[in-house]
């Protein structure tokens, strides 16, 4: 036996205004806003300036600086790399 869709539980759900599968129109067609070169340039250096000048009052991590562990790593492969090569040299 089948139910019935309008059930008391299908009717006391939170969300049963809610139309799935219908397709709403929009109300109007945004137009869209053609600006000139000469206008799209300025507006470009405009927000050019307003970012590197608020740019200065942030200080930013150095990112360029290599790592401590990777520098002692490297000079302790080195270290060791050149090791066993003098070792090798002085057994032979």
């Amino acid at each position: 036996m089948v139910s019935s869709v309008n059930t008391v539980q299908n009717n006391s759900m939170k969300n049963s205004e809610l139309n799935i599968g219908v397709i709403v129109p929009p109300n109007k067609i945004e137009k869209p806003v053609l600006y000139s070169d000469a206008d799209a340039s300025k507006q470009f250096k405009q927000l050019k300036t307003d970012i590197y000048t608020k740019q200065k009052h942030y200080s930013f991590e150095d990112t360029k600086k290599t790592p401590k562990l990777i520098t002692w790593g490297g000079i302790m492969a080195a270290l060791g790399a050149a090791g066993l090569f003098i070792f090798a040299k002085l057994k032979k």
